[in-house]
Formats: C-alpha cells, structure tokens, sequence
C-alpha cells in the first residue's frame, strides 16, 4: 500500500509540473489526479491507469484568458519501465478523454465589446441598447453568440495548452464551456520525459 501510493503521488506531482510548463503557470495553480486502484498492480500487469484528470487555472493565451483548461482521459498507457526504473511519466496513448477550456462572462464580455450575462443553458447579450436571448455555437474554433436580426462579435480560440480541439459550447452560469473529445494524448504531453519539457 505505501509503495502504491509513493509512485503514484510521485507520478502526480511529475504532471502537476508538466502541466504547469505546458500551460506557463505556477505548478500551484495545476492539479494532476490518477484513479486507478491499485495503482502499481495495473501498471506492472497492463501499464495502463483508469483515468487521469489535468487541470491549470487562470491561463491566457493572445491576451484571452481562462479561468480553467483540462483533460479527463481514460484508459491512459504509461511507459511503466521509464516510470518505475527512472521514476519518469511517459504518457503514450489513451483510450478517449475530454478537453475543456472555460472562459467566464467577464472576459467574454470585455474581449466582445457587449455586456454578456452567461445562465445555465442560456446568455444574455447587450447589443443595441437591447438585453436579448442569445445561443452559442463554436466552428471553426470560433466562439458565436447569435442573436436573431442583430450582429453580436465572434471570439477566435487560440490554440490552447492541452486542448487540441473546440467543438461543442456550453453555456454554464458565469462562464462557457469549450469541449471536445480526444482519443490521442496531446502533443504537449506526449512521450515527453519531464525533462525533455522545456520550463
């Protein structure tokens, strides 16, 4: 038990800091989170772990800033040799994950021009002298708040630190969510030893 939970936290901390150089932010503002029970007994037969989730806070990328970025992948393979002979995370494949990006009303409000009001399922735009309903769509990663018969500004999403993709938006109170599904580690993280990552 105490050597599962030695390389475990071992390999947490490895991606915290490698989270942190991806994404230019103090280690303290990532988190690194491995489920997978018992740890060493899945990585010694299979070399996999269930899931591993990754977040980093308040990044800004092209003067947009977000209030978080993430990955929650499943069925991630480890280079277990490097990991328990060098004490190295080597993340090589996973089976699928989810890519998030939030951004919260205020930013979107002061990089769109118009005040933005984000509620669960919906936002509310000012445009025109006017509070009106609007929808949001992502294409093209380019963020959309549509309004019936008025024009409301598009945001660009920049590349991100470990989102390689957005999708879908969701609407959530005070921020959006920007998503998308991955069934490949990102390139950031991929087969990089931590101290092959620059910082």
């Amino acid at each position: 038990m105490a050597a599962d939970v030695a390389v475990r936290s071992v390999a947490e901390s490895q991606l915290r800091d490698r989270v942190a150089a991806e994404a230019a932010v103090p280690s303290a503002s990532t988190t690194a989170r491995i489920e997978s029970f018992p740890f060493l007994a899945r990585l010694l037969t299979s070399g996999t772990v269930a899931r591993i989730q990754l977040s980093a806070a308040d990044i800004t990328v092209e003067r947009l800033t977000f209030a978080r970025v993430a990955l929650d992948i499943h069925e991630v393979t480890f280079e277990r040799e490097r990991l328990l002979s060098e004490r190295k995370v080597v993340l090589s494949s996973l089976k699928r994950g989810t890519a998030v990006a939030e951004v919260t009303q205020d930013e979107l409000s002061e990089r769109l021009g118009v005040g933005v009001t984000l509620e669960a399922g919906r936002a509310r735009v000012r445009v025109a002298g006017q509070t009106v309903t609007a929808t949001a769509s992502v294409s093209d990663n380019t963020l959309r708040l549509s309004v019936a018969g008025l024009s409301v500004p598009s945001l660009r999403i920049p590349q991100l630190p470990l989102v390689p993709c957005v999708a879908d938006a969701e609407i959530l109170p005070g921020r959006v969510r920007l998503t998308c599904s991955i069934d490949e580690v990102p390139a950031g993280l991929v087969g990089r030893p931590l101290d092959e990552v620059k910082l």
